[in-house]
């Protein structure tokens, strides 16, 4: 027998027991006597596993990739030009909210916008660490609108496709819309985030009923009300999209919805009593309104019938697809029907309706060739253009509120004193908050008739004193500023300002700019 045939032999040790040496096979690797008798053999992966494995790692990645692109190119967009527009009105109003204590946000969300209480209180929070400049008091909005990005694209996932997720979240990303409310210093981003995490957490009810993806569902819920509570309208779009695939869980879904709704009674309560002096002015719901939708609200004529025809075309019975839609179209719909008979239809309070038609984008893309999908998806890109340059300027925001402080700055000499229109077109009551904000208090008028600030023990608007010939005094310059354009800066001005401003002065000057008067009168010269 050969040495090699007897080595692989059993051999008895000195204390009785035996060793069996193990074969030496191509192979295998060889474990050296010096090794623990429980060492464990590694085997060289075979192609077929490491080709696995790099299946399996190719598609982590991909998977991350469609929801991080779309996120970061929401975020690059909302962020490019963020800081141009100044505050308008609505977000001044935000930026007001931040200047008081806790104890007055109370006092003020007892009386006003309480609907939108919880984002005052978020932002309140944030600016007390950021400061209230104007990127700290958008940024908020541009993370929520770029993570809001990242769930449609995980939505695609969810679905199947990280193609459907890429696509769909790009076709998110370079929506006009999507940068317009990524800029602003309101709660509609927040409200975009909410729905897409519970459209996303819906999906995963419908794949298996589990209690904490029903309880993390109620909560997205919760905070999407909070956000703005007429957004509650998703629950129709989600209640048919369950009806239409999963009719069996509509009897779990339903308690999981009302489980979000029922901390949001005191605020829906609260809004009840505060309707009248909140939405009051909006204007029924009419046939022009109707046609405003498709040509306004993705931030253009063109890139809005791109999308809707593109959506259109991805409407099908899959399970996505009846989910895309119904939250597409089903609040919209409501809301209309509902602002016919009273006031509240407003484009901005179905901005979430947006990640229904990504959705339906991605599915669509998803189904043609890789070179069709990129061709249409940069398509859509350029079609953005023109709406994307729109959003970043102040037309696009209602009122110019720097150029107003520009004018006012430009001109000012110490001394200067200020008239607001309190009952101009719009909320003139926010006027002063244009001053307060932007000017520094030893570059700003002296406010000539205010005697209770804004904000103040509940109230919101300032009162002013009624009589307004001693309050002017000897002042020998008063700037005059209006919301709204008025060829006579002094037309309709409130109470006795008027007749005793056109008594005692001239209007050396006045100009327009977006969603503004301003006046600068000077003294007439004593008979």
């Amino acid at each position: 027998m050969s040495r090699a045939a007897r080595s692989q032999l059993p051999v008895a040790t000195p204390n009785g027991e035996v060793h069996i040496p193990l074969p030496r096979r191509v192979g295998e690797v060889l474990v050296p006597e010096t090794a623990a008798a429980d060492a464990t053999i590694l085997l060289p992966k075979s192609p077929t596993e490491e080709e696995a494995e790099r299946k399996q790692r190719r598609a982590a990645w991909q998977r991350r990739i469609a929801w991080g692109a779309p996120a970061l190119a929401a975020f690059a967009l909302c962020v490019i030009g963020l800081t141009g527009p100044g505050l308008w009105a609505d977000e001044l109003a935000t930026w007001g909210n931040t200047t008081v204590s806790w104890a007055e946000l109370w006092r003020q969300l007892d009386g006003t916008d309480a609907t939108i209480g919880p984002y005052y209180v978020l932002i309140r929070a944030w600016t007390t660490v950021f400061g209230d400049s104007d990127l700290a008091l958008r940024l908020p909005s541009t993370l929520a609108m770029a993570a809001a990005a990242a769930v449609v694209g995980l939505i695609g996932n969810r679905l199947g496709s990280p193609r459907i997720g890429l696509l769909g979240g790009l076709a998110f990303a370079i929506l006009p819309i999507t940068t317009r409310y990524g800029q602003e210093a309101r709660p509609y981003a927040f409200a975009v985030l909410a729905a897409a995490v519970a459209t996303l957490l819906l999906l995963r009810l419908m794949e298996g009923f589990t209690l904490g993806i029903a309880l993390a569902y109620a909560a997205a819920v919760m905070a999407l009300g909070a956000m703005h509570i007429v957004s509650l309208l998703i629950l129709a779009a989600h209640g048919l999209a369950v009806a239409i695939h999963r009719r069996k869980l509509l009897w779990r879904w339903t308690p999981s919805a009302l489980a979000g709704l029922v901390p949001l009674i005191p605020i829906i309560l609260i809004g009840r009593r505060q309707q009248g002096t909140q939405i009051s002015w909006i204007p029924l719901t009419d046939l022009h309104q109707i046609e405003a939708f498709g040509t306004d609200f993705f931030g253009g004529a063109l890139i809005g019938g791109a999308v809707i025809a593109l959506g259109a075309a991805a409407v099908s019975r899959e399970r996505g697809a009846v989910m895309a839609a119904s939250l597409a179209a089903v609040p919209v719909a409501l809301l209309m029907l509902l602002g016919s008979v009273t006031h509240i239809w407003l484009q901005r309070y179905v901005l979430y309706t947006i990640v229904g038609w990504a959705v339906l984008i991605g599915l669509l893309l998803a189904k043609r060739g890789l070179i069709a999908a990129v061709a249409t998806l940069a398509a859509l890109a350029a079609l953005s253009l023109p709406g994307q340059v729109a959003v970043r300027e102040p037309s696009f925001r209602y009122q110019d509120t720097k150029a107003v402080v520009a004018l006012i700055e430009r001109d000012y000499q110490p001394g200067d004193g200020i008239v607001y229109g309190l009952t101009d077109r719009g909320p003139g009551a926010l006027n002063r908050d244009v001053i307060a904000h932007y000017l520094p208090e030893n570059r700003r008028p002296t406010d000539l008739l205010v005697d209770r600030p804004m904000r103040t023990d509940g109230w919101m608007v300032a009162s002013e004193h009624q009589d307004v010939a001693s309050r002017l005094g000897a002042t020998r310059r008063v700037w005059v500023l209006r919301l709204g354009e008025y060829g006579d800066p002094l037309d309709d001005l409130d109470g006795g300002k008027k007749d005793v401003l056109k008594e005692r002065y001239d209007v050396a000057d006045s100009w327009w700019t977006t969603g503004y008067t301003v006046a600068l009168l000077t003294r007439k010269d004593p008979v």
